[in-house]
């Protein structure tokens, strides 16, 4: 059996267990009650049977067992549906009272998830500004339009823009502000989603998925070394060297994006961090970056 995953939501899964056990008590009532029917049917035609006058005695006691049997097998059934509803009462009224207390940590966790988004898609969109305007003298102009689209785009709080990818996110704003063009150079380092699945299964399995988007943040590295100055090069390997080996560049590689751990690898080793981007859109638009 393969270990559970470390980011099991075991609030989220307890729920979804209570909920299955709503609808399989359900399902257990329903199935009863048809049971029951069908007895209570069967008892009352073995009643009718055994009322008819002109029926011999043989005909009537036999008709009147089997009205004895149907109405106890109602009686169990009948019984069946009500414990059942019962249960499920009993469930769902520990699910609503749950969720009660529970949802002002759900709403706090998703205003703080939201806001890191919003974050996230701002800054990003004005680095994209600042690079890819000639026209200086606008940058703060296209900014502040940048600041009243988020704003426009995060104000209903019913919307959940959160549940969205990142990339779509700033993509669709991109377009609004008339940098379609230019985002398609920025595009490749945000891939449909925004982070990456955590690697599961198999210790075997976990370790051959973290050394693939190892050997690709180490190759995204190496490219941007062509930037460098070549007797800095071998004291940056050796520095990438250290840095793979320690816990945050591990969690990193279970979580982020390969753009986000080249990028914050290049900012630890002392690189021009653009250096390192730009060879990561470099690459082929149609491989997506799935960490």
């Amino acid at each position: 059996m393969e270990p559970a995953s470390e980011e099991l939501d075991l609030q989220a899964y307890c729920r979804s267990l209570a909920l299955q056990q709503v609808r399989t008590l359900t399902r257990l009532a329903e199935i009863a009650m048809q049971l029951a029917e069908g007895e209570g049917a069967r008892a009352l035609a073995a009643q009718v049977r055994a009322a008819e006058p002109k029926a011999d005695a043989v005909a009537v006691e036999t008709a009147r067992a089997e009205a004895r049997e149907a109405g106890l097998a109602f009686s169990r059934f009948s019984n069946s549906v009500q414990r059942s509803l019962a249960q499920r009462a009993r469930a769902a009224d520990r699910l609503c009272a749950r969720d009660k207390v529970e949802a002002p940590d759900r709403e706090a966790a998703r205003k703080a998830r939201r806001d890191r988004h919003r974050e996230q898609v701002r800054e990003v969109l004005q680095d994209m500004i600042w690079n890819e305007t000639e026209d200086l003298d606008r940058v703060d102009d296209l900014h502040a339009e940048l600041d009243e689209r988020i704003r426009h785009l995060y104000e209903d709080e019913d919307v959940r823009v959160e549940d969205r990818p990142v990339g779509s996110v700033m993509a669709g704003l991109a377009c609004g502000l008339g940098f379609a063009e230019q985002w398609r150079n920025w595009a490749h380092g945000w891939p449909g989603t925004p982070r990456p699945a955590r690697p599961a299964g198999s210790e075997a399995r976990i370790e051959a998925e973290r050394a693939k988007r190892r050997d690709a943040a180490v190759a995204a590295v190496e490219r941007a070394c062509a930037q460098v100055d070549p007797a800095r090069i071998d004291g940056i390997r050796a520095g990438l060297a250290v840095r793979l080996q320690e816990a945050d560049v591990i969690e990193w590689l279970d979580t982020e994006t390969i753009f986000t751990v080249t990028d914050r690898l290049c900012r630890s080793l002392g690189i021009d961090s653009s250096d390192c981007l730009e060879s990561l859109c470099d690459q082929n638009p149609d491989t997506p970056d799935t960490g």
